[in-house]
């Protein structure tokens, strides 16, 4: 079967569907692409879950793209400061998609825990001379380049 094919044409449909109704009621506060591609990745997994789907390739890089739009939409609207939290929050989001269609993995866990906690100290102690400068390049990773 090819799963990619109906992949593409349920986004594609689903994109003109949410793009009519949301010029229709003049909804203003969500990105049409992101949500049709976020609603076939749900009802794939649904499936997926149901035994129904088999291709967790296509909902993995679905659930990816999500994520990210997520992370982009965070970044977006967080103060400056917190964006230091940047990677510890892009591995949550993978390490999220990973449990949701692999399992648990407790050294990952763990790996990641403490990377949020070397961060969250850095942020505390960013005002500090010794920390204000690796909390700066923390804060610019994603500048300038």
């Amino acid at each position: 079967m090819e799963f990619l094919f109906y992949t593409i044409i349920g986004i594609i449909g689903l994109f003109f569907i949410l793009l009519i109704l949301k010029n229709i009621f003049s909804w203003k506060n969500f990105c049409v692409l992101c949500v049709s591609v976020s609603l076939i990745w749900i009802v794939l997994l649904f499936l997926y879950l149901s035994g129904i789907f088999a291709d967790k390739i296509i909902i993995a890089i679905l659930m990816g793209h999500t994520s990210l739009g997520l992370f982009y939409l965070w970044e977006k609207n967080v103060r400056e400061k917190f964006k230091i939290f940047r990677l510890p929050l892009l591995l949550i989001f993978i390490f999220i998609i990973y449990i949701i269609l692999e399992n648990f993995e407790f050294n990952s866990f763990l790996l990641i825990l403490g990377l949020w906690i070397i961060f969250y100290l850095i942020y505390l102690f960013r005002n500090n001379k010794k920390f204000s400068k690796v909390a700066k390049k923390l804060i610019e990773c994603c500048r300038n380049w």
